[in-house]
């Protein structure tokens, strides 16, 4: 699973398109294979120091930082939390520089945290010089189980001076890459189709069908946007001037809890009796549930009941999560919409840094299927939407 997951792509962004090249000898569009666990997570390898320490990653449009485990975590949170992932040794980098400025990420399960540090990076057949990342000296129990080691940073820097450089703006300012852009392909667990991938410095043709539907973000921190309307099958039910984040961390779409309620039960869901923010559907609504429309910058993006209804398995066979799930914002707070995976895997998604902006085009086609779990695995089985 850990082995060669690099793969030379075709240098063009589109049929019949120049290819995407600069002055920059090295500048190449790069491919990442992903590899797909259970449709929450896409884990792909890199390699940090000299000589190369691997790393298996989960890739996150929310962190700017990357971040893996250190070997020089106590030794307890070593053996309760990072037993079974590969950790970081400086000493044995002979490129390393130390920076030693601390960093902090939150995620649901709880708060990495840890110390800077400066070395080589290896990703997609590319050396990047003198990467700043994150060694990783506490992590949540809660993820002590996850197979990823860490996590490649793809959100957005701040202004600050202290603040990081991301991998991919590394890359371009060394002529890596031809932009400051990335993409990503998610394809569905068990569906035999094509290899996930996310693709460095442009897209890949490949992997969509279309044109692209962009949106500038009106954020300077993160990739936020404003969507026109969601409305179901052109229903006049629906919600007008949306915020929303695209987010690789969450597997699911999330929204404002009363109107995802109303919104699960307009598509036909059920709430789950022990626990109500969650919805199911049953097997035999399949064909017969309404389109779940998405409206960015005047156009619609289509999701069908094989995109929000059928991908994460529920309680009992023949019955599946709702892909959109509630959440209670602050009084204070600005409800956001977050479009995780069930969004992406449905939309080819790029993120141009460079003219600060998202485009959606359709993802290629996936066989229209339930997500079925293997005979006998027990992980796929505590499944549950996040």
């Amino acid at each position: 699973m850990r082995g060669n997951l690099q793969r030379p792509i075709r240098l063009f962004s589109k049929p019949n398109q120049k290819p995407i090249r600069d002055f920059r000898t090295k500048a190449t569009t790069r491919d990442i294979k992903l590899e797909n666990y259970y449709n929450k997570l896409y884990c792909g390898s890199i390699h940090i120091g000299t000589p190369g320490q691997e790393f298996y990653v989960a890739i996150d449009t929310t962190t700017p930082i990357t971040w893996v485990p250190s070997i020089h975590s106590p030794l307890r949170q070593i053996r309760s939390v990072f037993t079974r992932a590969s950790v970081y040794n400086n000493e044995s980098s002979s490129t390393y520089t130390p920076n030693g400025k601390p960093f902090e990420v939150t995620y649901g399960p709880g708060q990495v945290s840890g110390y800077r540090s400066q070395d080589n990076m290896v990703i997609g057949g590319a050396r990047v010089l003198n990467q700043v990342f994150g060694e990783a000296i506490t992590k949540p129990s809660m993820l002590a189980d996850s197979v990823n080691d860490g996590i490649l940073g793809l959100g957005f820097s701040g202004f600050m001076a202290d603040e990081d450089v991301t991998v991919v703006d590394n890359m371009y300012s060394q002529g890596l890459l031809p932009a400051p852009v990335f993409s990503t392909f998610f394809n569905r667990y068990g569906s035999n189709g094509s290899d996930s991938v996310l693709t460095l410095g442009g897209t890949n043709p490949e992997y969509y069908i279309g044109d692209f539907t962009f949106i500038d973000v009106n954020r300077p921190d993160r990739w936020q946007f404003e969507i026109d309307r969601i409305q179901v099958s052109d229903d006049p039910f629906v919600w007008h001037r949306c915020q929303a984040i695209v987010d690789t961390g969450s597997s699911v779409i999330v929204g404002p809890s009363d109107d995802v309620d109303r919104l699960n039960r307009r598509l036909g869901a059920k709430p789950l009796g022990r626990n109500p923010n969650l919805y199911t559907f049953e097997r035999f609504q399949l064909n017969s549930l309404p389109d779940l429309e998405f409206v960015v910058n005047g156009q619609k993006l289509i999701m069908t009941e094989y995109d929000y209804a059928a991908q994460i398995p529920g309680p009992r066979r023949g019955q599946y999560f709702s892909g959109i799930v509630g959440k209670r914002f602050e009084s204070d707070e600005v409800p956001i919409w977050t479009l995780g995976l069930s969004f992406m895997r449905t939309f080819y998604t790029q993120f141009d840094k460079g003219n600060r902006r998202i485009g959606f085009a359709r993802a290629s086609p996936f066989p229209n299927k339930f997500f079925e779990p293997p005979p006998g695995d027990q992980r796929a089985k505590v499944l549950q939407p996040v």
